[in-house]
């Protein structure tokens, strides 16, 4: 299962000012999202790890959330049914057990960005002071992501992401939605294990280490 995030490329909406380019991405950082407010698509920028407003213990807050479990777990429910955005990446990262060792991989497609499925949710601390939150969407994994694990988080492709993001869309489509909804992984490689570290930032993070494996 993916734990990081590539997000260098500012999406096709204007970026919140601001906002950097970032080739590490860690849970309890903050990314870019695309949702719909008043009807249309809004980029904004938000804490990649979901907190819903009744949360008193912070550090149980998820940063991803399985498909299959999204309409019953109170965490991600309301979210699931009223709050989904998506979260646009350049790839992702997923850790490889060789041995002792985790060597991290980069997944990407061959040309252009992916559409992650997410949730998202607003944590007030005040009147008009607020922070809002997100998780990714994982489902089980196929294509190359399978050969490193059995999650992968949901890439949706525009028609589906039209679908996820309409409010007029019955919850109860939702979940074949995301099961069904194929990878846009076309190529995967290793990378320079450094990248481990939330800390570790440029595009060395997303530069092959080794031999890159095509679709």
């Amino acid at each position: 299962m993916s734990g990081r995030l590539a997000q260098f490329t500012p999406p096709g909406l204007k970026p919140p000012e601001g906002w950097q380019p970032a080739w590490n991405i860690a849970p309890g950082q903050s990314l870019l999202i695309l949702r719909k407010n008043a009807g249309k698509l809004d980029c904004s920028q938000v804490l990649w790890n979901l907190t819903p407003g009744w949360l008193k213990q912070l550090d149980r807050a998820a940063f991803s959330a399985q498909a299959e479990y999204l309409h019953e777990k109170p965490m991600f429910a309301q979210a699931f049914a009223q709050r989904r955005c998506i979260i646009p990446v350049d790839g992702y990262f997923v850790w490889h057990s060789q041995g002792k060792r985790k060597q991290p991989w980069y997944l990407r497609r061959m040309q252009g960005g992916m559409a992650l499925a997410g949730i998202w949710e607003r944590y007030s601390v005040a009147d008009g002071v607020f922070w809002d939150s997100c998780a990714l969407v994982t489902v089980p994994a196929t294509g190359l992501a399978a050969r490193l694990g059995t999650r992968m988080p949901a890439t949706l492709n525009s028609g589906e992401q039209a679908i996820w993001l309409a409010s007029a869309t019955a919850v109860s489509s939702l979940q074949p939605l995301l099961l069904n909804a194929t990878s846009q992984v076309e190529m995967m490689y290793p990378v320079n294990p450094a990248m481990s570290s939330p800390a570790t930032q440029g595009a060395q993070c997303c530069t092959p280490s080794g031999t890159a494996v095509l679709l």
